[in-house]
């Protein structure tokens, strides 16, 4: 199966697409790509939001390549091109965190030749927290992390609202819609959205799920409620982060609608090496956002791979 292709989203140089086996037979898709660029300096490992895909952080990845890293991205099961656990493809739905944690593991470990050493994290929204999940339970290896926006708690999500989904979980029900949310995917207006004040990138993402629908999702389900608010709550329990010593950098965009903001700063107050900048003037997709605003957050990797080598060095 060839990488969904639309114009002015060109696929990285040396792209290949990979397919692996999780939990429950599901299918996931994976990509890596070679550094273009000499000498080469490592590996960055995408972790995508919630509703995205491989092919939109292929500008992402170009420009890592660029910088001489080999970059590697996956579609989490139940979105991109990876399989459902639920008849309903527009469901976003997890049964456990534990399962896409294990699941970039078992990738990682299976295209660990093509992905030289450091492994760098750069992690978006729910991939924050796939991620951050993934260092505390000592499933995955980095050298360093770059959060983006992380959903490290969910903007509006109330306590009766999570006592909700765990007993629906409980009875069964977990594969049902999350109330309010939306149960189709429909292209969405650049005019007042909540992702990006960049209009091209905006329209970029919506012409690719028009190019191949089966990269549309819709709302999250109870069961996808549940599994995060138990994977938020752990991250806040006493010394849980206390393990995470590598360089860290967490980003928070000024406009933000849908990740809990002051999550941000609890979470990097109990890492012992993070650095937080906040983004004046971005919404939550930091890296779909404007070039000015974009540049500050690559200025702050840079930083961070600074603060990597020197830990390397001391």
């Amino acid at each position: 199966m060839a990488f969904v292709t639309i114009p002015g989203n060109e696929v990285p140089e040396g792209a290949e697409e990979h397919w692996l086996e999780g939990r429950g037979g599901v299918k996931l898709r994976a990509m890596t790509a070679p550094a273009t660029a000499s000498p080469v300096r490592g590996s960055v490992i995408i972790a995508p939001g919630r509703t995205e895909f491989i092919e939109k952080y292929f500008e992402v990845a170009r420009e890592l390549q660029a910088r001489g890293f080999a970059v590697f991205c996956i579609d989490w099961r139940g979105q991109g091109l990876s399989g459902r656990e639920v008849e309903n493809g527009l469901k976003g739905h997890f049964v456990s965190f534990d399962d896409p944690v294990n699941d970039l593991s078992t990738a990682l470990k299976m295209l660990s030749a093509k992905l030289p050493r450091p492994h760098i994290g750069l992690a978006h929204s729910m991939g924050g927290g796939i991620m951050l999940r993934a260092l505390q339970t000592r499933r995955l290896e980095l050298d360093a992390a770059a959060f983006s926006a992380p959903m490290w708690g969910i903007a509006g999500l109330k306590p009766m609202a999570k006592r909700f989904a765990r007993f629906m979980t409980s009875v069964g029900a977990g594969g049902m819609f999350a109330p309010t949310v939306a149960t189709r995917w429909k292209r969405e207006a650049f005019k007042r959205n909540p992702v990006t004040n960049d209009q091209q990138r905006h329209a970029r993402c919506q012409d690719l799920v028009t190019e191949e629908p089966r990269l549309a999702l819709a709302g999250p389900t109870l069961g996808w409620v549940a599994a995060a608010s138990d994977t938020i709550e752990a991250f806040r329990q006493p010394g849980a982060l206390a393990n995470v010593r590598i360089p860290i950098l967490v980003a928070t965009a000024e406009d933000e609608l849908f990740v809990d903001s002051a999550s941000h700063a609890f979470v990097a107050g109990q890492l012992p090496n993070a650095t937080h900048i906040t983004i004046p003037g971005a919404k939550h997709e930091i890296l779909m956002e404007r070039d000015e605003l974009r540049a500050q957050f690559w200025r702050a990797f840079d930083a961070l791979l600074e603060r990597m080598a020197a830990t390397a060095a001391a």
